[in-house]
């Protein structure tokens, strides 16, 4: 089935920027988010059926993610030594 998004619904929407929306029927307390199909297509193959869901699958987009957020700066590495420059 498909409906017409409501006004309200894609001023949400755009006022997060595209990123998907929390919604909670007032009627029943359930919650639903709300979210573009190209995301919930990108989602939802990561969860296929039939086929069981491996963590480690992902750890290539962690560390890609984490790149690219600064996390293999040099500087950093001060930091994976921390306990040695503690005082006993």
């Amino acid at each position: 089935m498909t409906t017409k998004l409501p006004d309200d619904l894609r001023q949400a929407i755009e006022k997060e920027g595209g990123s998907p929306i929390h919604l909670v029927d007032a009627a029943t307390n359930v919650h639903y988010v709300l979210m573009r199909a190209e995301q919930y297509e990108n989602l939802s193959a990561l969860f296929a059926e039939g086929e069981e869901f491996d963590a480690r699958e992902l750890y290539p987009l962690m560390a890609k993610s984490a790149a690219a957020a600064g996390w293999d700066d040099p500087d950093l590495d001060a930091y994976n030594d921390d306990d040695a420059h503690k005082k006993p």
